[in-house]
Formats: C-alpha cells, structure tokens, sequence
C-alpha cells in the first residue's frame, strides 16, 4: 500500500526492494525496460536510487572468474587478462566495475544525478612490500595518473558511486550490497575458455530469475553508507569522494 503526503509517495524500503527482487528479466532487458517497470511518477529521488540498486545487487550476478584472475595477475605482477562479458543486462553478470556503470546508467534515465567512483575496495588491503610508506605514497599517485601499471594492487581496484539526493550526496557500492561471498559464477573456472564457453551458453539460453538471485542476499549498509565506516573499506582515488571534512590519507586506509 502507498501513503501520500503532499505530492511525495512514502513507500517503504521493504516495498521497493520487493519490486526490485522480482521483476521478471523479460521485463529488464533494457535500461529504458527498468526504468518504465521500476520507477513510478510518485518516488522521491531517494526510492528512486533505492529500487534501482537493490534491482543491480539482487538481479545482476557476480563475476568470480573475473575476481580470481584479478587476483592470480596480482600475486604474479602481471596485467589481469578479464574475459569481456557484453551486454550486463543481457548476461546478467558483472565486474564491480560492471555494476558501478549500470547503476549511473539507471540513475541517469531516472532523472538523478549519479557519478562513478573509481578506488581500492576490500576488507583488509594491504600493499606488498609496505617497508617504506612514504616511499609507497608517492608510488601510488603516480600509479594511478598512469605513469607506471599497478598489477599488485589490481585484486583491490573497484569501482562504487555517488548519487546527488536531497542537496546532498551519498555513496552507494550495489556490488557490496550483493553480498560479499556469496552468488559468485565462475570462481571454479581456470580458463578464460572455460568463462568464453559460459558466456556462450548464457546468450543461447538467458538464465530465469530463480537462477540469477538464488543464494542472493542483500547488505542494505552500502546503500547510503556512512562516510566515515565506508572509508574503512573504501579508498576512492580522488579524495573528494570519501565526503569526510579531513580525507583519510592512502597510508592510514592501508594501516
């Protein structure tokens, strides 16, 4: 049931989560398809980009081959060598970086202002070889203005976003909220043949929603996180995006 108040709806977070978990994948196969069978005249801004991410963290499966060949290239200084996936919508399986961009896609068609935030995610990042932190530091930035190729930390590289709601913003990570060791496809695949023949496989036989939520829970805290816990696991490169007063230098994130 929906209560009104003045021109705004007030649906509850169980009711848009609700609507987002079952929407049929017939009716998603497109960012213009979402938006028409998600988003109604009355939302908020706020309900807006909240059926929109749990749609993203519920519907959209985790790329595990993806993560561990990410991880194999770190442990052996190399570039990681990721099996692209197509359309997201279409296969229904992503990267962090997969999510983080059709969640501003979405945002984007419902009218919110939304940006993607690139950085360092994980429980427990940690650089090898932390002898010299100054030296690390400097490292670091030039890494990521693109002056020497960062393969040790590529295991940790992720991407998030912000979304502009009530004069403010607030930080909303749909690939966190997927849960975090859960409804992964493919981390038992070796090779990137192994992910190719999948893939196959998926675009002649598109999965049904039973399959792509199942085992699927939903971490509701990285939807509008707090700044100050999100920066625990979160290190954006660009600073302005932690929303705090005073930054959390890259030493301190990695201590």
């Amino acid at each position: 049931m929906l209560f009104f108040g003045g021109s705004a709806s007030a649906v509850s977070d169980s009711q848009l989560d609700n609507l987002a978990r079952t929407l049929p994948i017939n009716q998603g196969q497109t960012v213009e398809d979402v938006i028409k069978n998600l988003i109604k005249p009355n939302y908020t801004d706020k309900e807006k980009a909240r059926v929109l991410a749990t749609f993203v963290a519920y519907q959209i499966q985790k790329n595990g081959y993806a993560l561990l060949e990410s991880k194999r290239a770190s442990m052996n200084n190399r570039e990681a060598q990721i099996v692209p996936t197509g359309d997201i919508l279409k296969t229904r399986l992503g990267t962090a970086f997969d999510y983080a961009e059709l969640y501003q896609q979405l945002c984007t068609a419902a009218g919110l202002k939304a940006v993607t935030i690139n950085g360092y995610a994980g429980v427990n990042v940690r650089r090898p070889n932390r002898s010299n932190p100054k030296l690390e530091i400097v490292q670091h930035a030039l890494q990521q203005n693109g002056v020497i190729p960062n393969y040790e930390m590529q295991q940790y590289e992720a991407a998030w976003n912000a979304v502009f709601i009530d004069n403010q913003w607030i930080l909303v990570d749909t690939y966190w909220m997927s849960g975090r060791d859960k409804a992964f496809v493919g981390r038992d695949m070796r090779e990137a043949r192994d992910m190719n023949r999948f893939l196959k496989q998926r675009a002649q036989h598109q999965p049904t929603l039973a399959e792509v939520t199942r085992n699927k829970t939903i971490d509701t805290d990285f939807f509008n996180a707090k700044p100050r816990t999100f920066v625990e696991t979160h290190y954006p490169f660009d600073s302005t995006w932690q929303l705090l007063p005073v930054p959390v230098t890259f030493s301190s994130f990695l201590k």
